[in-house]
């Protein structure tokens, strides 16, 4: 499917422009002989921050420790004009680093929106009106199906991350996406 390959070579290309270490790094990609693509990122261990919020709330100190590293690698990409935009507990690995400090690495940038490539030309196009995301996650803006999406985006799902860290439970539930899409 070329959509789902050009998704996958956008995420290489994202992750790649920002180089930051809050964020995974993709040491290599492009395509096989054989026409199959690939990419190659760092080895992480640890868990996922799905895995820490499972356990319930998390000691603001902690929050902040977390909160801060995402804030960081979100600041990196907006500064090259990328947005995530599904930015959610599972797409964060916490690491800890040899010296026992923990580590926060974004993941999943498949769906991540390029505004603007170095040259400042419009490098990544999504059609308008198609939802990306996870919807316990979206923003307002998101879940509208705002054509134009910018950093803001971001913003909304690092606070209701933030918010299911503090008090173990995101701010919306519902037994439907549209219900979930009105909280929002």
């Amino acid at each position: 499917d070329p959509d789902i390959v050009a998704r996958f070579f956008n995420e290489a290309r994202a992750i790649h422009m920002v180089a930051h270490e809050n964020i995974v790094e993709i040491l290599d990609f492009g395509q096989t002989p054989d026409g199959q693509p690939y990419f190659i990122m760092e080895f992480l261990q640890g868990e996922s921050l799905t895995e820490a919020i499972a356990r319930g709330p998390m000691a603001p100190e902690q929050v902040e420790a977390i909160g801060v590293q995402m804030c960081k690698a979100l600041g990196a990409a907006h500064a090259k004009g990328i947005v995530h935009r599904d930015l959610k507990p599972h797409n964060v690995q916490l690491v800890i680093k040899p010296d026992g400090a923990l580590q926060v690495k974004i993941l999943d940038f498949g769906v991540a929106k390029i505004l603007s490539s170095p040259d400042g030309a419009s490098s990544v196009k999504t059609r308008t009106g198609s939802l990306m995301g996870t919807p316990l996650y979206m923003s307002p803006e998101q879940c509208k199906g705002a054509g134009v999406l910018d950093h803001r985006t971001d913003i909304y799902s690092l606070g209701v991350i933030l918010f299911e860290m503090l008090s173990g439970r995101p701010p919306f539930n519902a037994e439907g996406v549209g219900e979930l899409f009105a909280k929002h």
